[in-house]
């Protein structure tokens, strides 16, 4: 039968539906002398068309299409080169983000450097800090035994005593106190304990007036005593031994009695009577000690590249730095009062490099560093100041309150910060770099563009929706899991990705939505949104349905239970039911275009997807000259006379298809390929077919939805589904078993339909149950 005699054969019929059965008998007389063939199809169709059958549409159509969007699409070179040239455009706002990336990225490793540096320094200072204390509270230690001896205390007694009992305070008894047996033997005795190396000592009682001063030699003779601050002998003489340092020049060495206590490290302990009361105050030094402070703080400055140094109270460096070698050549200000001790100023200018400062020294102010830690601050900074000579420093601080001196740990900047200046500048080289790759890029792909075809992207977002990942693909393009950009709602996206630049396959996609759209039954798919991405790509967008469709469940299961295919058929067929009524036709129905789903508390509900081959059979609903004229769709699943007409589009090849799905649920295999010529390939009825017992009830209904010949097959939707409830009668399936099923199986059937994604992601790839085997 051809085109032109189907397309007669509708409008005839359209005409004697309503009319009595006598007219129709007339018509059909006259039809069969004129055209035998045309006055078959009609009296077929009017047997399709029971009063059971769904109704005409009127005259006024229920579904319309038109071209909209794919009229105004444009492919030539033009359009093709202009996307490429509007990138071009774009490359400076890409060049400007760029930046703006590497800049962040830059802060966030400056930061982290910072983090690093600030930890070091505060790190080292407080181990610089722990040195001096551990130093200290060695020092104090040995004398606290020198002073708990009873060869020292008993010497120290009985000065005192004698110098209690005299009735005035004179140099003469001073004199006499040092040259007696009592300090000859205390300064054998300190002499001996300090490994026989030369020990000064001195004395003062409780009323803090010098007994003694002694200087060892071959005879003892007294001595002067510097005055000592009555602050430290208060200390001591409450009972704490304490240290004191010089203040005075970074080099210490050992003092004769007239440079007074304050020129060299000495110790001062306090002496108890037998009875634990502090008595006196006993002040040692030389024995090395000097020697020992001058050690330590040269193994401070230059270690790993920092600068460690002693700052007196008045900003003055009390220790070597690591600019040693170079002080005597700078123009550095020199403290009188500190034996010319390097003042720490700033000299606003790089002196080691060179550099000549434009102002004298004595206006200098002092460093930052000098300036926090001499007003007895604890700092870090990790920001930045001038040194001494001039760099550019990071550093950390600690003030020893007891001995009016700080400790300063100093690291120049680009020391300290190397790392994230290689990476700022790798950053910004980076971003320059791969701004001029894009323009290249990007020209090359404009060029290309213009001599082939365009070449389809991965797609991050679609209109208004922002992609997740792909969930399929199909003949005319693919289909993606996205999510609203406003709304937060998830959508099922189809993109027209094959033959994007063809009239004919845009005209079909455009009219795929335009007929789903008007589609309401509850099982139909519902379609959201319709347009053109910015690429241009046509896409629509469609509600998410989490489930899978009848393949993979079968995959999953196997065959399915009699009762829960009834109860998935059915509600396939009110579905297609309302098409049929609207005057067009699926053509494809199959396993993947039907989902199945635990849906808002409604287990196993089913919803009808892919209008891509739907096709008018009624007056009313507009014709499109893009209808394809060869064969589309699933050989197993399609009915045989398609296959020789495949511009046919009678609702019975629908129940063809739903016959053939039945087939697939219920024995798990494919149904057979028929077609209409009775050669290798022909089947006379279903009655060849071998069923399970189990299911042997459906096999009545099986062969008259796979009948060969249309007129064999049930007249609708409606009769298909009162035989499917004759049928449920002897296979039961209630909603509560559904509930049952799915509250057992969901979580394992989902995991299966995502490996299914992962799979079609990797290999790009899908795979296609309802396809013949090779």
């Amino acid at each position: 039968m051809s085109e032109e005699i189907y397309q007669e054969a509708k409008s005839v019929f359209s005409n004697l539906i309503d009319q009595s059965p006598a007219v129709r008998r007339q018509e059909l007389e006259r039809l069969q002398t004129e055209s035998p063939k045309l006055a078959q199809e009609v009296r077929s169709l009017l047997e399709y068309h029971t009063e059971q059958s769904f109704v005409l549409p009127s005259s006024e159509p229920r579904i319309k299409t038109r071209s909209t969007l794919a009229t105004t699409y444009q492919s030539s070179s033009w359009s093709k080169f202009r996307g490429s040239f509007f990138l071009v455009a774009f490359s400076l706002p890409v060049l400007i983000v760029g930046l703006c990336i590497a800049w962040w990225i830059d802060q966030q490793v400056q930061s982290s450097t910072e983090l690093s540096v600030y930890a070091y320094l505060d790190e080292t200072v407080e181990n610089r800090k722990d040195d001096f204390l551990r130093w200290e509270e060695e020092k104090i230690e040995e004398a606290n035994l020198w002073t708990q001896s009873p060869q020292v205390a008993g010497p120290i007694q009985a000065l005192v005593a004698r110098a209690q009992q005299a009735t005035s305070d004179t140099q003469s008894l001073r004199s006499e106190l040092c040259t007696s047996e009592e300090a000859k033997s205390l300064g054998i005795q300190l002499q001996q304990m300090s490994g026989n190396q030369t020990t000064e000592f001195a004395i003062w009682d409780r009323r803090m007036l010098p007994i003694c001063t002694c200087n060892p030699g071959p005879e003892y003779t007294g001595g002067n005593v510097t005055p000592v601050g009555a602050s430290l002998l208060n200390l001591v003489l409450s009972g704490n031994a304490k240290l004191s340092i010089p203040s005075t020049t970074s080099q210490v060495t050992q003092s004769d009695s007239n440079d007074g206590t304050n020129a060299a490290v000495a110790v001062f302990a306090p002496v108890r009577s037998q009875d634990g009361i502090v008595i006196a105050v006993l002040m040692v030094r030389g024995y090395g000690l000097d020697n020992d402070y001058n050690e330590m703080l040269e193994a401070w400055p230059g270690s790993n590249e920092e600068d460690v140094y002693l700052v007196s109270q008045r900003g003055a460096m009390l220790s070597d730095s690591k600019y040693r070698d170079k002080l005597n050549e700078l123009p550095l200000l020199r403290d009188r009062s500190s034996n010319k001790a390097p003042l720490i100023l700033d000299p606003g200018v790089d002196l080691v490099a060179g550099e000549r400062p434009t102002t004298q020294s004595s206006t200098w102010s002092r460093t930052l560093m000098a300036n926090r830690v001499t007003a007895g601050n604890s700092e870090v900074n990790t920001v930045g100041y001038r040194n001494y000579v001039g760099r550019r420093v990071v550093g950390a601080w600690r003030w020893l309150e007891e001995h009016e001196i700080g400790i300063a740990v100093e690291l120049e900047y680009n020391d300290a910060f190397r790392i994230a200046q290689v990476v700022r500048y790798g950053l910004y080289g980076l971003a320059l770099g791969m701004f001029a790759l894009s323009i290249v890029g990007i020209t090359m792909a404009g060029w290309l563009a213009s001599k082939s075809d365009r070449k389809i992207r991965d797609l991050s977002e679609v209109g208004p929706y922002q992609v997740q990942e792909l969930l399929g693909e199909g003949g005319m393009g693919r289909v993606y899991l996205a999510e609203h950009a406003l709304l937060c709602r998830q959508s099922a996206v189809k993109v027209l990705t094959h033959h994007a630049d063809d009239l004919s396959v845009i005209s079909r996609f455009e009219r795929e939505v335009q007929l789903a759209s008007q589609l309401t039954h509850p099982n139909t798919i519902s379609i959201y949104d319709f347009g053109r991405n910015r690429d241009g790509l046509f896409y629509y967008a469609m509600e998410y349905i989490n489930g899978s469709h009848l393949g993979q469940l079968v995959e999953y299961e196997g065959p399915i239970h009699p009762g829960r295919c009834i109860y998935i058929l059915r509600q396939l067929c009110n579905a297609l039911q309302e098409a049929h009524q609207a005057g067009v036709v699926h053509r494809d129905i199959k396993p993947q275009n039907i989902m199945v789903c635990n849906r808002g508390g409604e287990p196993d509900f089913v919803k009808l997807v892919d209008y891509g081959l739907v096709k008018s059979f009624a007056p009313g609903v507009s014709e499109d000259s893009a209808q394809t004229r060869v064969v589309v769709g699933t050989p197993r699943f399609m009915a045989p006379e398609r296959l020789n007409s495949p511009w046919l589009a009678d609702p019975r090849v629908d129940v063809y298809s739903v016959g053939a799905l039945a087939y697939f649920l219920l024995t798990g295999l494919m149904p057979p390929l028929v077609t209409m010529d009775h050669g290798l390939h022909a089947q006379t009825g279903v009655e060849t077919l071998d069923l399970p017992p189990n299911v042997i009830p459906f096999g009545e209904i099986l062969s008259l939805c796979l009948a060969v010949e249309p007129a064999g097959r049930p007249s609708s939707m409606l009769s298909l589904v009162r035989e499917l409830d004759e049928l449920s009668r002897k296979f039961p399936w209630t909603r509560d078993d559904s509930i049952q099923w799915w509250s057992k199986n969901e979580a394992k059937l989902l995991l299966l339909v995502r490996n299914k994604r992962k799979e079609l992601t990797s290999s790009n790839t899908i795979v296609d149950l309802t396809k013949p085997e090779k």
